[in-house]
């Protein structure tokens, strides 16, 4: 996995026939977004949003992001969750499972086929109503942001990467494992594709 691909997912203009409508702070109600005040672009998201648009945003001033196989998402998250650990959002794209992350959380994350992006990657926002299944150039919310109170603190509702770490390798052993059940033979029984 590279943060090349993350970085450089073409945004979709949005319909040529009528003028875009801006979201705005007063459309959009309570922002569920407080992880991305730091990265001081919300009124880009927004705008980029209202255009129907990906939105751009750098990793690493208020969140960081760990990048696992598509395959494995959905596994993390029921495993997570039965941990008692509140997942977060999570965004669906090309390159696999993008999971937002606090900011820092994650200092010694070292996890097979994942990648943890940290402050120099842009991560594409798709609009909020795109949720996977449904795309917006191939990338789309699996899991969206949780509503937050105004007041909340950036990065308030968002899982400590740490935390995740569990959930993530006991997801690879399960499907390391199904693979092998699957095909004892195959010379890939013990690796996830991407």
């Amino acid at each position: 996995m590279s943060t090349h691909t993350v970085m450089d997912a073409p945004a979709l203009p949005g319909p040529r026939s009528a003028p875009a409508q801006e979201l705005t702070a007063a459309a959009m109600g309570p922002m569920p977004y407080n992880w991305l005040e730091p990265t001081g672009r919300r009124n880009q998201v927004l705008t980029a949003w209202g255009r129907r648009q990906l939105a751009e945003v750098p990793v690493g001033l208020s969140f960081d992001v760990v990048l696992v196989p598509g395959a494995l998402a959905r596994d993390v998250l029921d495993r997570a969750r039965a941990e008692g650990i509140q997942p977060g959002p999570v965004i669906l794209g090309p390159s696999g499972a993008e999971v937002i992350i606090r900011w820092g959380s994650a200092p010694g994350w070292c996890a097979p086929d994942s990648l943890l992006l940290r402050r120099g990657a842009l991560l594409l926002l798709p609009p909020p109503t795109v949720r996977a299944p449904k795309t917006m150039a191939a990338r789309g919310w699996l899991m969206p942001s949780a509503q937050r109170e105004a007041s909340a603190p950036p990065g308030d509702g968002l899982p400590c990467g740490d935390d995740l770490l569990r959930p993530y390798l006991a997801a690879v052993q399960a499907a390391a494992e199904a693979a092998r059940l699957a095909d004892p033979g195959s010379p890939r029984a013990g690796r996830m594709d991407r």
